[in-house]
């Protein structure tokens, strides 16, 4: 089951509001309907925290895609953290299972819809392949 939560100004960082079941098509008006403008001068003003973010959740397969759009008009592209949990091999070969979170610039929004119709079809291992791309891209 997929859910999506939001992040406003001011919350602490692991702060969400969630907000319920959520499927693909949902959670792109949820997007577009989120007030980014009104968020992004609040966060102007204080400059302290989190910006504002829409989270789409999977907690069975325990992962997240953290949207944010950068500039109240989005047009200045988009910020996406894709987080997963998976087990790494400790001292004494034990697994312990930790958080991997990758951090990326979309420059579209077809490269957000494409990568929340990914995680919404469960194609894990081609969302990372596409979020690795788009951070390599943003180290050049």
């Amino acid at each position: 089951m997929l859910t999506y939560a939001i992040q406003k100004v001011g919350y602490d960082h692991q702060q969400t509001d969630p907000q319920g079941e959520t499927s693909l098509v949902a959670f792109m008006a949820a997007i577009d309907a989120f007030p980014w403008a009104e968020q992004h001068k609040a966060w102007d003003e204080d400059q302290e925290g989190p910006l504002p973010a829409l989270v789409l959740l999977n907690d069975a397969d325990q992962r997240q895609l953290w949207v944010t759009a950068l500039g109240a008009d989005r047009t200045g592209g988009y910020q996406l953290q894709s987080v997963a949990m998976r087990m790494r091999k400790g001292f004494f070969g034990k697994g312990k299972l930790e958080q991997d979170a990758t951090v990326a610039d979309a420059r579209s929004r077809g490269e957000v819809d494409r990568l929340c119709e990914l995680f919404c079809d469960a194609q894990y291992d081609a969302l990372d392949r596409e979020v690795e791309r788009l951070a390599a891209r943003d180290g050049d």
